[in-house]
């Protein structure tokens, strides 16, 4: 009896993990090149927090939002953009609205510093026109020459994860599974981008809303097995005691 509500409590630990995970992909439903992620859940057993895994992402292509403004990108396919967590450690992501901060740095909207093919921030001339090629090479211009030429600033670290599974880390960002948080060798496929569109969540608000249902089904039927194994077994302890 007493495993039969160790093993339920141990569920009900993985299904709170899950609500929980559940509730931030639809908070992030407007988040713009926020990928759904699934929990791995390690079957401990023991009632423990040991049965919560690691959430790898989905790496399906969200949907184009038009801008028109050339610091925002579009990651093509499988390519993910290396930016630098607190740490000065490089994560990834596949959130593409660049900005320029008071210190112009190249920065994501979120503010987190976007990494250069090196790994090291990326510092814009000030009063130019800033543009991104395909390939991910920043390019300035000079309006006040007469005749101005494009001069490049850096290239972003782009790279291909076509061949590699990501996961979540708790900042948000990406990381290759099974390697150092860091830096890693691109993969088979050419990295590339689009100019002026980022990528939209690939969260859809009812798919979500439907597996929150569902699962909230599960976890009151789950709570109701281990109230009644709890009741259960007093009944039998009091007859034990009787006897």
């Amino acid at each position: 009896m007493d495993k039969s509500i160790v093993t339920l409590v141990s569920d009900v630990q993985i299904e709170r993990a899950r609500e929980a995970h559940m509730f931030h992909e639809l908070a992030n439903v407007s988040t713009l090149g926020f990928k759904r992620a699934f929990e791995q859940f390690n079957a401990a057993g023991d009632g423990t927090d040991n049965a919560l895994g690691t959430t790898l992402v989905e790496m399906k292509e969200g949907p184009k939002i038009y801008t028109g403004n050339p610091l925002d990108v579009y990651l093509n396919n499988d390519t993910v953009l290396g930016a630098i967590n607190e740490e000065g450690q490089v994560n990834f992501t596949r959130r593409g609205d660049l900005k320029i901060n008071t210190e112009n740095q190249l920065t994501l909207g979120s503010g987190r510093l976007v990494a250069s093919d090196a790994g090291d921030p990326i510092v814009i001339p000030p009063n130019q026109i800033i543009s991104i090629s395909e390939e991910g090479v920043v390019y300035a211009l000079d309006p006040a020459q007469a005749v101005a030429e494009q001069a490049e600033v850096a290239r972003l670290m782009l790279r291909d994860v076509g061949d590699r599974n990501m996961v979540k880390l708790e900042n948000g960002m990406l990381a290759v599974e099974g390697l150092p948080i860091g830096d890693f060798p691109t993969g088979p496929n050419a990295v590339s981008l689009s100019s002026g569109v980022v990528e939209g969540s690939t969260v859809s608000a009812m798919e979500i809303m439907v597996e929150i249902m569902n699962h909230m089904r599960s976890f009151e039927m789950k709570i109701k097995l281990v109230k009644d194994l709890d009741e259960l077994g007093e009944t039998n302890s009091s007859l034990m005691r009787l006897a």
